[in-house]
């Protein structure tokens, strides 16, 4: 048994090498009749099988079905994988389904604190978390800490489950609850993103009233622009059009195109209005604090009631 999985890794790993996905396809039976043995072959310190499947499972997306095949063996991950295999194939979990219950959510959460941090790992988290997210049943048993995974901002890939389905309404008030300003800004970074809309009319209101209530005042400045740097990234890539993005996400088309348009030019309208507002209230602000005060200078020292205080809030602009 060893050897022959030795040699389907090996296998695997020129597929995935040279981009082969008819051979991955056509392997596919052998893979997945493997992959419990792999579970068990790395939770005893062998990693090339599960690596290997991995890798052929993320070179070639959804064109194989890998993940559809081995679904019935997932649930049984949380019982007898290590913590690194857990985390990394979490996101292809049905959470909606076998594993609808807190337990394995909690499972989950403790898994992904265990494997050292890599890129892999921060997607894979963040992926399964927005998943879970929305789902309101298992939203209520995330841990908070689990939240702060956001602020590692992981390079999601074009297809994420996790982004396409975690920007409900719920979910975004959910975040908002969390109280954290840097949380909630993280979050809106992952998932304003040219491969994704927003999750319909509800979800990009709350948005709006997010900006508007969680981000507004004169301290927030930083956190606006980039907001508005990221929605410009987005709407940049989306000017290239369907016909580039289709390369990475098939069912891309020129309604998806202008419908993304149209929801991200709105929150970064509303972004630009509410930064506006705030700088007006600084302007107000330091007139009415410089007002009473003269500064003047003597031989290089400022004099006045006051007047160092007073000729040093222009400063305070960011």
């Amino acid at each position: 048994m060893e050897e022959i999985s030795s040699l389907v890794a090996r296998k695997l790993a020129t597929m995935v090498e040279f981009k082969n996905l008819f051979h991955i396809q056509s392997k596919r039976k052998a893979v997945t009749a493997l992959f419990p043995y792999a579970v068990r072959r790395e939770r005893d310190g062998e990693h090339r099988m599960i690596d290997a499947f991995l890798d052929a499972a993320r070179t070639s997306g959804s064109t194989t079905h890998l993940w559809d095949v081995i679904r019935p063996f997932i649930p049984t991950l949380f019982d007898q994988a290590c913590p690194r295999t857990v985390v990394l194939t979490s996101p292809h979990v049905p959470w909606h389904r076998e594993l609808h219950d807190g337990n394995a959510v909690a499972r989950w959460a403790a898994a992904a604190s265990a494997p050292p941090y890599t890129e892999g790992i921060g997607q894979s988290v963040v992926d399964t978390l927005l998943h879970i997210a929305s789902i309101d049943s298992l939203r209520p048993q995330i841990p908070v800490g689990i939240w702060t995974w956001l602020n590692k901002r992981p390079s999601l890939p074009p297809v994420c489950f996790g982004r396409t389905i975690g920007t409900k309404r719920n979910v975004i008030r959910r975040v908002r609850e969390l109280g954290d300003t840097e949380i909630l800004k993280s979050y809106f970074l992952l998932v304003w993103s040219e491969w994704d809309c927003i999750s319909g009319p509800a979800a990009l209101v709350e948005m709006q009233i997010s900006i508007q209530e969680d981000f507004s005042g004169i301290g927030l400045r930083h956190y606006r622009r980039n907001l508005v740097e990221q929605l410009d990234h987005v709407l940049e890539e989306l000017d290239r059009g369907s016909g580039y993005l289709k390369q990475y996400k098939l069912w891309i088309d020129d309604g998806y195109v202008e419908l993304a348009k149209k929801q991200y030019k709105k929150l970064k309208e509303i972004l630009l209005e509410v930064d506006k507002e705030a700088l007006k209230i600084l302007t107000r602000t330091l007139s009415t604090l410089t007002k009473p005060f003269r500064c003047t200078h003597h031989g290089g020292h400022v004099s006045g009631s006051h007047s160092t205080f007073a000729c040093a809030l222009p400063l305070l602009c960011p």
